[in-house]
């Protein structure tokens, strides 16, 4: 009998909406030859959002965000998909918009690959400026 075990890695991206760089959503649009007009629309929701606080009835002064993601709207969910679609899957990956599992058997007498894998994850998650949350 074969023996073998399963590693699992479980990812979360720390306030990863709020992380979102707009720069980088754009270009991978772009990079997957989305028609333009779409690209215009998603910059056009993305960018020069603007907002403030409210502490009864004191108004904090606007101010213009320069990343994140709108919550709550049905466009955020999809555009963060969009972010970490190339995300390298090198094992057996589960991606659910901030969450990501990886996982792999290891058969008896074999060397685990999530050292590796869990090191490129890291890279990517620099590169696209996602802080992952390693608490």
């Amino acid at each position: 009998m074969l023996q073998s075990s399963v590693r699992v890695l479980f990812v979360d991206y720390a306030k990863a909406f709020d992380h979102v760089d707009h720069n980088i959503v754009i270009q991978k649009l772009r990079s997957l030859n989305v028609p333009d007009f779409i690209v215009r629309w998603v910059t056009s929701f993305l960018c020069e959002r603007q907002q403030r606080v409210k502490i009864s009835d004191v108004f904090s002064d606007w101010i213009t965000l320069r990343g994140g993601m709108p919550q709550g709207s049905w466009l955020g969910p999809l555009i963060f998909i969009i972010l970490i679609d190339d995300l390298p899957p090198s094992v057996l990956t589960h991606k659910y918009l901030d969450d990501t599992t990886l996982s792999e058997i290891i058969l008896r007498d074999t060397a685990s690959e999530m050292q590796r894998v869990a090191d490129a994850m890291m890279e990517w998650s620099e590169a696209n400026h996602m802080n992952v949350n390693v608490k």
